[in-house]
């Protein structure tokens, strides 16, 4: 194996870790009660593409804090036909779709195309055009995501702000940013792959 197909799978590999992560946190955004204003909402909420949190009536933010750690999130009711948006229902199924897609692309490449196979550029190509495809559906699903602030779920505890691109209240969390960190780091991966598939001999198309 080279250094830029060692590079390719590394980066495939935690780009698919990463996407993945960020699909089931339940921290895309969230709502922090501000203590200091007594007529504020004192609910904490926190919701994501699968999943949420939500606590009513905190007092400190080191209450927040320890709600948050202890992980006492859950899932919408019915999963996916509790998701309050359309918008993200949609997200969900192409987010999941460029998550297999990734699997898919690396099994082609990194782990059917090992040392013991051999594995020709038509092969890299077809993986670079999947990548190519996961990397574009994640940044759809992301954008999707925020059509959907505009739900009635958002504004129940965002504030009546909230729209399409606006979290009201609310701000943006990890999770969210680590879904277009995701996305934006796997476009490296077809451009390796299409690299990989110029430069390789045909004599040397052992594995890439």
């Amino acid at each position: 194996m080279s250094a830029v197909s060692v590079l390719w799978t590394l980066l495939s590999a935690v780009g698919l870790f990463t996407s993945s992560l960020a699909l089931f946190s339940p921290f895309w955004h969230e709502h922090i009660p501000d203590a200091n204003l007594t007529n504020s909402n004192k609910s904490f909420i926190a919701f994501g593409l699968l999943r949420f949190c939500l606590q009513d009536q905190f007092v400190t933010l080191q209450d927040i804090n320890e709600f948050k750690d202890s992980r006492d999130c859950s899932f919408y009711e019915g999963l996916f036909s509790g998701i309050p948006s359309v918008f993200w229902k949609v997200a969900a199924i192409i987010y999941t779709t460029a998550i297999l897609l990734q699997v898919v692309a690396l099994l082609l490449a990194h782990i059917f195309c090992c040392q013991k196979f051999v594995c020709g550029k038509a092969i890299t190509k077809v993986a670079a055009v999947i990548h190519s495809t996961a990397v574009f559906l994640l940044l759809v699903s992301v954008i999707i995501y925020w059509c959907g602030l505009n739900s009635s779920f958002v504004k129940q505890h965002c504030g009546p702000s909230s729209f399409y691109f606006n979290a009201g209240t609310c701000q943006i969390a990890w999770g969210c940013v680590l879904a277009t960190v995701s996305a934006a780091l796997l476009i490296f991966c077809p451009l390796i792959a299409h690299h990989l598939a110029v430069t390789t001999p045909r004599s040397k198309a052992t594995v890439v």
